[in-house]
Order: structure tokens, then sequence, then C-alpha cells
């Protein structure tokens, strides 16, 4: 694709990098090492979106990544931060997009840990290479996702799948994730994944292919069993033990069969921000940094 703009950072290094062609414009995230999600990279989206809404010239949208990753997550110093004002929050940067006038296709590759899942399930559809592995790991470092996550997740895949995914924080390779509904495509070994996203893309606006809203859609199968639920809270207290976010994970998935999507959204934001703000949450995070020693500047991921 010709490049038509890139949006920088105020240090002149580029986050989101504008393609277009053929009607779609491809949005390439690069935030060496691992994409992660931070507050600039969000902004950056966020503008590149909107820089488009109105353009009558796009038919279409698709969000990439630079590297061997689509995205490692939000940046872990974030957590349990306050805000700046007119920051632009992950929940902002996923209700635009699952709103937006336009098809929004994610193309993902690799590694999508936590945001990078958050941000695939409000667009319209995920391609995912050979190679994508998706999860939501947030529990292991004391919140729980947010953003929507827990009432997109269950729309998508169902109750128990979203249970596996995010109260035992097991990850989904591209075929399980594909079969469960987390995936619309995988693209084989060798072969084109933004050329598949954008394909994609255009035939949701041509009216080939269905355009779904997650936060649109019905849980499948409903409600699940009070006795299936009692098995996951007892699978993740052997797991976790007493730590308190799995256990609410599993109450917002549980309920989202239940509740208009908004209702359920308000309910995750209130948990995630005293979760993500807990001295235990501080304490297991703190933990990561020490385990990893990562280098302060490049920030870190779940």
């Amino acid at each position: 694709m010709n490049s038509v703009g890139i949006i920088t950072t105020a240090a002149d290094a580029p986050a989101v990098a504008t393609h277009r062609a053929g009607g779609v414009v491809l949005l390439a995230i690069h935030n060496p090492p691992v994409n992660a999600l931070n507050r600039r990279v969000r902004r950056a989206l966020l503008d590149a979106l909107l820089a488009v809404r109105d353009d009558p010239q796009t038919r279409a949208v698709v969000i990439a990544s630079e590297g061997r990753m689509f995205s490692g997550g939000g940046d872990l110093r974030e957590v349990g931060q306050p805000d700046p004002p007119d920051s632009t929050t992950l929940g902002d940067l996923a209700e635009l997009v699952e709103g937006f006038p336009k098809p929004v296709v994610v193309a993902l590759q690799g590694k999508t840990i936590g945001g990078g899942v958050l941000l695939g399930m409000a667009c319209h559809a995920r391609i995912g290479a050979h190679d994508a592995l998706l999860a939501l790991p947030e529990v292991n470092l004391g919140f729980v996702p947010g953003a929507g996550g827990t009432q997109r997740l269950p729309r998508l895949v169902g109750v128990e799948a979203a249970l596996r995914m995010v109260a035992l924080s097991q990850s989904m390779d591209a075929a399980a994730a594909q079969a469960a509904g987390l995936l619309d495509a995988v693209v084989p070994e060798g072969g084109n994944l933004r050329e598949a996203a954008t394909a994609h893309a255009l035939a949701i606006a041509e009216g080939t292919l269905p355009w779904r809203r997650t936060a649109g859609l019905r849980v499948p199968d409903g409600a699940a069993p009070e006795a299936l639920i009692a098995r996951y809270r007892t699978l993740a207290t052997e797991r976790w033990g007493d730590r308190e976010a799995a256990q609410e994970a599993i109450t917002l998935i549980a309920s989202a069969a239940e509740r208009p999507f908004a209702e359920g959204a308000q309910h995750e934001r209130k948990a995630y921000l005293r979760l993500a703000s807990s001295t235990q949450t501080q304490g297991l995070v703190a933990a990561f940094f020490a385990a990893r020693n990562p280098d302060p500047k490049k920030g870190a991921t779940p």
C-alpha cells in the first residue's frame, strides 16, 4: 500500500502509519518491542480513525501492526494510575471502533495479549495469521479485562470458552480461536495477512459478508447453568486461591447474557478500576517488573 500520511508522537517517532489502497485505509501500529497499546498509541489510533471517518473515499479500515506480534497488551505502568485529562482510554477507542460508520477489520499475527484482544473484539471482524495466539492474562496480575472485554468475549465465544480464557487464563491458538468464534478467518502459512484482512473489510463494505458489532450480539446458548459457573469458581479458586479478580471476572462473564452490553460494561469498569488500584494488583505488577527487570523506557505488558 502507498503511504499517505504518518501520525507521529511528540518525539517524532511514528506511532501509527496510515496507508491507503483501493478504498481501504490500513493503520499500522509501530511501537517496539511489543506494540504496547499505551496512551500515545491509543491517541494515535483515535486520531487516525477520526481523520478518515467522514472521508468519502474510505470504504473500510484495517488495523494491523508491524513486527512479529500484534500487541503485547497495555503498558503496566499505567495500571491503577489516573488517566490524564483528555487522554484516550482503551474503552474510548473500542467504543469508537465498534460504532465506526465504516467496517473495521483487525489483522492479528503472533501474540495478541490483553488490550490487543480487547481492541480486536471491538472490530467488526478478526483475521488471524496461522501463528496467532490470543490471551487475556489480566487475572494473573490481579485485575479483570477492561474496555468491555468481559462482555464482548462471551458474545463471540459463549460463556464457558470465555471463562476458560479469562478466569483460568487459557490462551487460544489460531485454530482454536477460529473454532470458538473469536477469529473470523485464519490465513495459512505463506499467505498475506494484510491482503486477506483488506479483502474481508471490502466484502463487509460491499455487503457480501455480514457487518457485526460485537456489543449487539446475543451470547450463544444464553445464560450458563449455575452448575457450570460453580465449577469454574472452584477451578479458579484451585488456581488462584483467594484472588478476587478471578471470581469477579466469572461474575461479569456470567452476567453478560442477562444484561444489556452497556450495563455490563459499566459494572466491568467499576470492577476494573477498583481492582487495578488495589494493593494486591500493585504488588503483583511490582513483582512482574522485578522478575523481568524491563527497560523502563520500553514499558511492559502482561
